[in-house]
């Protein structure tokens, strides 16, 4: 099952949730303390499958950093479904991916921006920033 872990928003302040779909543990462990550590609430699931499960049972996140490359439900399947599904085609999404056009991925499925692996922590923490403001 997904990894979760939370730091409480100030009070009177909406949360700052971010949705990381990554299938490596190791990688997804790490992403979740780094942004945690900069005040967002993450939960970390392992396929597209995971994510739209916890999407169905929660409010949506601010953000979803989605890998490409995962068993059971890829990040390719995983964001053609979103983009079919109001509200979830509303929620900006950052591929993750080691993947070497994964601009063209980026360009090709519509999403807010990407990064490539292995993850620069300044350039993830600039885009989340952006994004999920």
């Amino acid at each position: 099952m997904g990894t979760e872990a939370a730091v409480q928003p100030e009070r009177g302040s909406p949360p700052r949730t971010v949705l990381l779909v990554e299938d490596d543990d190791d990688i997804r462990d790490a992403l979740i303390e780094v942004l945690t550590g900069f005040g967002w609430s993450v939960v970390g699931v392992a396929n597209g499958q995971e994510a739209l499960s916890y999407l169905r049972a929660h409010p949506a996140p601010r953000l979803i950093l989605l890998d490409l490359m995962m068993p059971v439900m890829n990040g390719y399947q995983f964001r053609a479904y979103q983009q079919q599904h109001t509200p979830l085609s509303q929620i900006p999404v950052v591929l993750l991916s080691a993947h070497n056009n994964v601009a063209a991925d980026a360009a090709e499925l519509g999403v807010a921006g990407y990064l490539r692996k292995p993850i620069d922590v300044d350039a993830l923490v600039a885009l989340v920033e952006r994004h999920s403001s």
